[in-house]
C-alpha cells in the first residue's frame, strides 16, 4: 500500500465514530460502564484459521466481529465496542484493506457496536486481533450446571465444517466466485445441492447467536466454537459433572447431511465435534424452555464423562473431539 500508517489510522478514525465515550485517537478509548464488563479477545492467523485462496477481505473483517462478539453473547452481555489490531504484509493492496474494513463496518453495524481503537503492524502474513467490550446486568457463566438440568442448543451444529471442507474441495474458479459473494442468499448455491450457501456462509461469515430470549432462564452458557463435545466436555469439567446427549434429539441440517454425501464424510461426526458454528450451548432447568427458541440436546449427569445415547445402541461414552489448537 502506499499510505503510511499515520494515514491508515486517519483513514480508519474518519470511517469509524464513537458517541459513548472517547474512541480513536487517544492512547486508551474510554466507555463508561453502567453493568458488569465483560472482555473478550479472538485472534485469526492466515494459514491456521483462514485461507485466502476462498476467503475475501471482507469475510475476514465481518468474522474477527462476529468471533468476539459471540463471547459476549456466551455470557448474555450486551455488546458494545470493539478493539481491532491487524498486521498485514506491504504487498496488501489498498482495496483488499478497505474490504477488510468494509466487512468490520457492517458487522458493527449488525450488532450495534463502535469501532474504538486498535494497533497496525507490519506481518509477512496477515494477522488479525479482535477485542470485543460488552457489559451484563447478571453476567451467565459456564459455572452454574447441575445434574438432571437439561442441555439446549440454539440451532443445528456442523454447517461450518461442512462448508468448510466444501470450500477445500472446489476448483479454483468456484473459488473465486465465493470470494466476491457478501449476501450468499444472491447466487445460487455453489454446487447442486439446495443449501450449500448456508453452510458457506456459516465458515466465512458467521452471525453470532444473540442469548436476549433466553438469558434469564440459562444456569449456564457458552458459545460453540470448538464443536459440541469438547465445548460440552470444558462446561462439565467447570462443573464437575457430565453429559449425556441423545442422538435422536440432535437436528441434522439437511445440506450438511447432503455434503457429507457427497464428500464421503461422517455427518454425525460434523455435527457432533465441528467447529465454528459459533451456536450457544444453553444448560437450563427450565421444561419449557423450547418455547424460548432452544433445542434439548441432552441433560446434565452426576456420572462424570459425554455419553451418546443411541436409540437401539443404548449409552456410548464419547470423546470429547473438536478443534485445537495444541
Amino acid at each position: 500500500m502506499k499510505k503510511d500508517e499515520l494515514g491508515l489510522i486517519k483513514y480508519i478514525r474518519e470511517r469509524f465514530s464513537f458517541p459513548e465515550g472517547a474512541g480513536i485517537g487517544d492512547d486508551a478509548a474510554v466507555l463508561n460502564f453502567k453493568q458488569s464488563a465483560l472482555l473478550t479477545t479472538d485472534l485469526m492467523i492466515e494459514d491456521v484459521h483462514f485461507d485466502l485462496s476462498y476467503t475475501s477481505f471482507y469475510h475476514l473483517g465481518f468474522k474477527i466481529v462476529s468471533v468476539n462478539v459471540s463471547d459476549i453473547y456466551a455470557m448474555g452481555g450486551d455488546f458494545k465496542a470493539f478493539l481491532f489490531s491487524t498486521g498485514i504484509p506491504e504487498t496488501l493492496s489498498e482495496e483488499d484493506f478497505k474490504e477488510l474494513f468494509d466487512g468490520i463496518q457492517d458487522a458493527l453495524r449488525h450488532y450495534r457496536g463502535f469501532l474504538v481503537g486498535g494497533d497496525l503492524s507490519r506481518s509477512e502474513k496477515v494477522v488479525l486481533s479482535g477485542f470485543a467490550v460488552g457489559e451484563a446486568e447478571k453476567p451467565v457463566l459456564r459455572k452454574g450446571a447441575e445434574p438432571e438440568d437439561l442441555i439446549f442448543i440454539t440451532s443445528s451444529l456442523g454447517l461450518s465444517q461442512a462448508g468448510l471442507n466444501l470450500l477445500k474441495s472446489l476448483s479454483d474458479d468456484k473459488r473465486k466466485v465465493i470470494k466476491s459473494m457478501k449476501d450468499f442468499k444472491k447466487h445460487p448455491d455453489i454446487i447442486e445441492i439446495e443449501g450449500t450457501n448456508e453452510l458457506l456462509q456459516r465458515h466465512l461469515m458467521p452471525v453470532a447467536r444473540n442469548p436476549e430470549k433466553f438469558k434469564d432462564i440459562a444456569k449456564a452458557m457458552m458459545d460453540i466454537s470448538d464443536g459440541l463435545l469438547i465445548d460440552l466436555h470444558r462446561l462439565c469439567e467447570e462443573n464437575n459433572v457430565g453429559a449425556e446427549i441423545y442422538l435422536e434429539k440432535i437436528p441434522k441440517h439437511p445440506a450438511v447431511i447432503k455434503v457429507a454425501e457427497y464428500l464421503n464424510i461422517d455427518a454425525i461426526k460434523l455435527i457432533l465435534s465441528g467447529g465454528e458454528d459459533y451456536e450457544l450451548l444453553v444448560i437450563s432447568d427450565r421444561k419449557d424452555a423450547q418455547e424460548f427458541g432452544l433445542i434439548q440436546v441432552g441433560r446434565i449427569v452426576e456420572e462424570k464423562g459425554l455419553y451418546l445415547i443411541h436409540p437401539d445402541k443404548g449409552k456410548i461414552p464419547a470423546k470429547p473431539e473438536g478443534w485445537q489448537h495444541f
